[in-house]
């Protein structure tokens, strides 16, 4: 049957650590999920996932809904899951009287209509890249994330996208309280349910601000557009965030500049977190703090699976894998990314490339990370399923099936 098919690239190395245990469709930068914002948009054809079979099982367990890893028939159209959904309707009109080709923004396929029928293998990509290119010069088109941090770009026009299906899904207040202190008030967006404290300052002058249901905001503090508090999440009194995407069931506190953190991860202490992106399940101690400028004002430079790569960034704090802990008082430097399943506590700024499964300089033992996990995750009402603890002893193993999707 003729469907959409997401797609993972053949490399998710640029996208680490945070797609160790997800797929890069998972990933958020707005509102949504890109699967989320996926499934808003493409709505004529059934919406299917191609991912790294490493991680077949759990989303077989979390999206019921959706084929995962079967077979294509020659109608079938293949969309690049990192390529932003609001990028696919340019794309699939230059491939609307098209066959046996594909569409690239930045030299990346976002797009391609095979033609043919395709069974589900680990080397599709190479069909996909002998197909004959249609280049998308068009302005939503560019510029195509390339690069984990690249994501941070697209906070802005995520959530003034991702705005336009939230707004018919939720129940907004029509009047705002009149004793909250605004600018650009037509900008703000608050649901219902969320509980907004004294003394609390929004500015949408630079970009909406949306509020979900069930967030409560204390008093003093002061939030500046664009800004996205998913369900449930918390800010603690005197806390200051702008330019910043939370998920859902975060709690946060301090300052927070240009970030995104994905849902179930805790910032709740003082502390500046700037330019990074957060995994899930996080817990940051208190005073731990990000730095996002070299002295020096030049570029910043970053290592991850062994290799180092010009993120052609002056200003890049953290990307931080699922499950990491960080005692009282760490100082994260710039351009530091930390793997999954970590703890970090060393008194002297830690090293700016940290593998999974660290513990201070020596190695988390795999029981002891999943027994961390689970009592954290059990806070929250939740547990790993057996599908999930074995992807975890699985990456203790081996992580080229997390990397590469032919691994």
């Amino acid at each position: 049957m003729s469907a959409y098919i997401l797609f993972e690239p053949e490399n998710l190395s640029p996208f680490g650590p945070l797609t160790l245990l997800r797929s890069v469709a998972e990933l958020r930068y707005g509102i949504y999920s890109n699967i989320e914002r996926a499934s808003r948009v493409l709505t004529d054809k059934p919406l299917q996932m191609w991912v790294r079979p490493i991680l077949a099982k759990t989303h077989k367990d979390n999206y019921p809904n959706f084929s995962i890893n079967e077979n294509a028939d020659e109608h079938c159209i293949f969309l690049n899951a990192a390529t932003p959904a609001w990028m696919y309707a340019p794309a699939l009109a230059l491939l609307e009287n098209e066959q046996r080709k594909s569409v690239r923004i930045d030299g990346q396929i976002v797009a391609a209509k095979p033609g043919i029928a395709l069974n589900f293998s680990t080397s599709f990509h190479e069909i996909l890249e002998k197909l004959d290119s249609i280049h998308c010069d068009e302005e939503p088109c560019n510029p195509h994330p390339k690069w984990i941090w690249d994501y941070l770009e697209f906070i802005a026009p995520a959530l003034e996208f991702d705005y336009e299906f939230w707004k018919f899904e939720k129940d907004i207040l029509t009047k705002l309280p009149s004793d909250l202190s605004t600018l650009h008030d037509r900008n703000i967006y608050i649901h219902n349910t969320a509980q907004i404290g004294k003394f609390v300052h929004l500015d949408a002058s630079n970009g909406p601000i949306i509020i979900d249901e069930d967030c409560k905001i204390s008093p003093f503090s002061s939030i500046t557009g664009p800004v996205y508090l998913g369900k449930r999440s918390t800010l603690k009194p005197s806390t200051a965030i702008r330019q910043t995407i939370v998920g859902q069931v975060c709690n946060l506190g301090g300052e927070i500049k240009g970030s995104i953190i994905h849902p179930y991860s805790n910032k709740s202490h003082s502390g500046f977190l700037g330019d990074s992106i957060l995994g899930s399940w996080i817990n940051l101690g208190a005073g731990t703090s990000t730095s996002n400028m070299k002295n020096n004002y030049q570029k910043i430079k970053v290592s991850w699976d062994g290799q180092n790569y010009e993120s052609g960034r002056q200003f890049l704090g953290s990307i931080l894998g699922d499950h990491l802990k960080t005692a009282i008082g760490v100082r994260l430097n710039t351009g530091t990314i930390i793997g999954a399943f970590c703890n970090v506590f060393q008194a002297d700024f830690p090293p700016r490339a940290i593998p999974s499964f660290s513990w201070g300089n020596g190695t988390y033992e795999i029981d002891k990370a999943i027994q961390t996990a689970q009592l954290m995750m059990k806070r929250r009402n939740l547990d790993l399923s057996g599908a999930e603890i074995e992807v975890i002893h699985s990456l203790a193993k081996d992580n080229a099936p997390f990397i590469h999707f032919d691994a």
